[in-house]
């Protein structure tokens, strides 16, 4: 049977997906030892397991990372929505392209590559790094939103409404900017 080039591009990414396991107390059948073994997180885990026929007693090679707070993350991707929703110049964007268009002002998160423009020379550019969970770790996501946040304030907090703007500072600082300068 031949797959359509939609298909294989389908099955390539699903192979590259990552598996999420989770680490169980279970006892060893061979030995009755009782020991931490990594079992599939989610039923779409299991599945993808099954497809890569990963089965009892195989033995596999494995590049384990925890993954990033994901309330942390829907956090960055809020102030993302609110940069389009209420920022000129961002409106029709994602939250995802906001974010990325202010990783890239701020030069968080970047790294720098050049560009060969021919005749014009060669001329650097900010290249903004990945934000998905298992390409930065969480640390370092703290540092982009840290940076993104201070680049906003500098550069957009003035644009805002006052209503936005207070609603920026609870979602970055946790609380009122006004109560936080009173306190």
């Amino acid at each position: 049977m031949t797959q359509t080039a939609a298909q294989r591009k389908v099955r390539a990414k699903r192979a590259r997906r990552p598996i999420y396991l989770v680490v169980r107390r279970l006892v060893d059948p061979t030995t009755g030892e009782e020991l931490g073994a990594l079992v599939p997180a989610h039923p779409i885990d299991r599945r993808l397991m099954k497809e890569r026929k990963l089965t009892v007693n195989r033995e596999v090679r494995a590049e384990l990372k925890q993954p990033r707070n994901p309330a942390f993350h829907r956090l960055a991707h809020a102030v993302g929505h609110l940069m389009v929703d209420n920022v000129e110049g961002f409106e029709g964007l994602s939250a995802h392209d906001a974010l990325k268009r202010l990783q890239r002002e701020a030069g968080v998160a970047c790294e720098e590559i050049e560009v060969d423009l021919g005749e014009l020379g060669r001329v650097p550019v900010k290249q903004p790094r990945s934000l998905a969970f298992d390409e930065m770790a969480e640390d370092e996501f703290a540092a982009f939103f840290e940076g993104i946040t201070a680049h906003i304030a500098e550069c957009y907090a003035h644009v805002m409404l006052d209503e936005v703007r207070a609603e920026f500072w609870l979602m970055v600082e946790g609380r009122d900017r006004e109560e936080a300068q009173c306190a």
